[in-house]
This record gives C-alpha cells, sequence and structure tokens, in this order.
C-alpha cells in the first residue's frame, strides 16, 4: 500500500508520457518524440530532456471546440485561409480573409554571417559555445536596436540555446546596454508567462 503519492511524483510523469504516446499510436503519427541530450542552459551540466511534441493541432484545440458553443479564429498569418479548418477539423459558420497593407516596408529580415570585426556568426551546434560569436551576435544586436526605431525580434533555434546565450550576455553586459534603446520580452516555455509579460 503506498501512503504517500508525491513520492512517486516521477513514475506518474512517465506512466502519463507513455499514456499518450499509447493513446495515438494508431495511423497517421500525431506525436513526436524529442530527446535533447543536453537539455541544460548551464554549460558542463547535463540535464536529458525528452519532450512529447503534438503534430496534430485538431487535437489540442477540439477541447475548446466541445466546451464552446461559438470560437472565433483571428491571425495575421493564418493563410491560405479554407487549409485550417481542415487541419483542425470543424466547419466554420463564417470564414472572412481581409486585405492588409501597410504604409512603409515594416519588416525586413536579416541573415548576419560577419561580426564586425569579422569573425563567422553561426548558430551551428559546433559554434555555439563559442565566446567570439556569442560576443558578436550580442554586439550586433545592439546595435540593431539602436539604430531601428520599431521593434526587433532576435531568433534562436532552441530554447536551451536562447538561454545560455542570453546568460552570457547577461555577463557581458550585453542586457543592460539592449535595455537602453528598447523593451526586452523573451519568450519563455511557459505561454502563461510569455502571454502576461
Amino acid at each position: 500500500q503506498v501512503s504517500n503519492l508525491d513520492d512517486f511524483n516521477a513514475l506518474t510523469d512517465v506512466a502519463d508520457f507513455a499514456t499518450l504516446l499509447s493513446t495515438y499510436s494508431e495511423g497517421i503519427a500525431r506525436f513526436a518524440v524529442i530527446m535533447e541530450p543536453n537539455g541544460s542552459s548551464i554549460p558542463g551540466a547535463s540535464n536529458p530532456v525528452i519532450q512529447l511534441a503534438c503534430l496534430d493541432s485538431s487535437l489540442a484545440i477540439a477541447p475548446l471546440f466541445k466546451r464552446f458553443g461559438s470560437v472565433i479564429i483571428t491571425s495575421g498569418t493564418l493563410s491560405p485561409i479554407d487549409l485550417y479548418p481542415k487541419l483542425l477539423q470543424f466547419k466554420p459558420c463564417v470564414s472572412e480573409s481581409l486585405q492588409m497593407s501597410t504604409f512603409r516596408p515594416c519588416i525586413r529580415p536579416l541573415v548576419i554571417t560577419r561580426g564586425s570585426d569579422q569573425l563567422a556568426v553561426s548558430t551551428k551546434f559546433e559554434d555555439r559555445s563559442d565566446m567570439g560569436v556569442v560576443r558578436n551576435y550580442g554586439a550586433m544586436l545592439v546595435e540593431l536596436c539602436s539604430a531601428i526605431p520599431d521593434g526587433v525580434v532576435a531568433f534562436f533555434t532552441s530554447y536551451s540555446y536562447m538561454e545560455s546565450i542570453v546568460s552570457e550576455w547577461d555577463g557581458m553586459g550585453v542586457l543592460r546596454q539592449l535595455t537602453k534603446s528598447k523593451l526586452v520580452f523573451i519568450e519563455t516555455k511557459d505561454v502563461v508567462e510569455t502571454t502576461l509579460a
């Protein structure tokens, strides 16, 4: 007889994980298991991570459709619009697509391959721990943020890589420099926390 279930939380998590995998194991793959052998943002620390990624968005939205009689889905990027009812397995009552235009170009994607000291800037796995790359990426972002009047989005290849870079930038004073010209929002894995920010 088990007197305290708290002692078995880790085992419960593994059982829940296995249950999810087995529930949708038939037919088209609806989940993928993603393993990160070193999921830690702390250099030298080992923290393996196993994640279950849902590949079928209809599973995630189905409880919403069951709970509410009317659901409004809006987005600036859902295109083509007729694809989403098929993917999410619902029949829309009303579907409307509005043409958007801007009076000036407001998005300018940049791909940077070298820093101001001509050292290569790369997100290749073998270059990620190179302090020159970390420093150049931070310096380039500080320069761009001080020159661009509007918002800037910086892309990272994974949450763990972003966490390690942000940690290094904090030590180098890059974050302090960034906050002189921009408000800094860092996306987290926690959707609620990110939304509240």
